[in-house]
């Protein structure tokens, strides 16, 4: 996991942080970090708070905050005598926990849609990035070239918005396009979040109204994307990945739910 991950999830909870990273942070990314990868496994024992003091040069409350931030994950559980056992080597509980608590007890809103949206461009633009700068970036590149293809090719029927069954298809590829941008990246939290609460944000944006020309400038976006990803060109990539959703965005906010 990266240290982007943690970052964001701190965000989510109300816990920004600004300028350099705490000590506590830093060792409850690198405990999460290696607990995720299985360095230490569920039964398993953490080094000591003082031990860990001494890795990270660190105060023992230090390593007691980090504690906590890795029990509220359901990462680790903390016995009297101090010790922190691994309860799960996944944050899938947590993740669960996390959208419930975002959609509430309700029927979700404009402001959790709209938050929503914000996750969806943070995670979007970081693949953007990500991505760009991947060696190995061909073959999920290919994919979003054949979705933008199969929207190019879709255009034609689009004009008039007559035909439903082109609009239809038009629609699931876009969503596939940015599904695959979506999973490229790294932040498991924000893209766990984002694939449990999707289904509620697509929906809402079905109703978006949208013209022909404005469809045909979005996939010309999609083209130039996928070129700019093809060509390692990141501050490209990123511009165009931060227009495309900020425009959305701001059509997103004017509906009326």
């Amino acid at each position: 996991m990266s240290k982007g991950t943690s970052k964001e999830m701190n965000k989510m909870s109300g816990n920004s942080i600004t300028g350099t990273e705490t000590k506590s942070t830093t060792i409850a990314n690198k405990l999460e970090e290696e607990i995720l990868a299985k360095k230490y496994k569920a039964g398993e024992t953490l080094p000591s708070q003082h031990d860990l003091a001494t890795q990270f040069n660190a105060s023992s409350r230090s390593v007691r905050e980090a504690f906590k931030n890795l029990e509220a994950k359901g990462l680790i559980s903390v016995k009297q005598g101090k010790k922190a056992i691994v309860k799960s080597n996944s944050l899938d509980q947590f993740v669960e926990s996390l959208s419930a608590s975002m959609i509430s007890k309700q029927a979700p809103d404009k402001k959790l849609l709209t938050d929503l949206m914000q996750v969806r461009t943070t995670i979007e633009v970081s693949a953007a990035r990500e991505l760009s700068r991947d060696p190995n970036r061909m073959l999920i590149v290919r994919s979003l070239d054949r979705a933008c293809t199969k929207m190019e090719h879709l255009l034609p029927s689009l004009d008039g918005a007559k035909d439903t069954e082109a609009i239809k298809q038009y629609k699931a590829t876009e969503f596939e396009f940015h599904a695959a941008l979506i999973k490229s990246n790294d932040n498991i939290i924000l893209s766990s979040i984002y694939e449990n609460l999707a289904p509620q944000l697509y929906a809402a944006m079905d109703r978006l109204p949208e013209t022909y020309s404005e469809q045909k400038k979005k996939v010309n976006e999609y083209r130039y994307l996928v070129d700019a990803l093809v060509n390692g060109q990141t501050d490209l990539a990123v511009a165009l990945t931060l227009v495309n959703l900020t425009n959305i965005k701001d059509k997103f906010e004017t509906l009326d739910l």
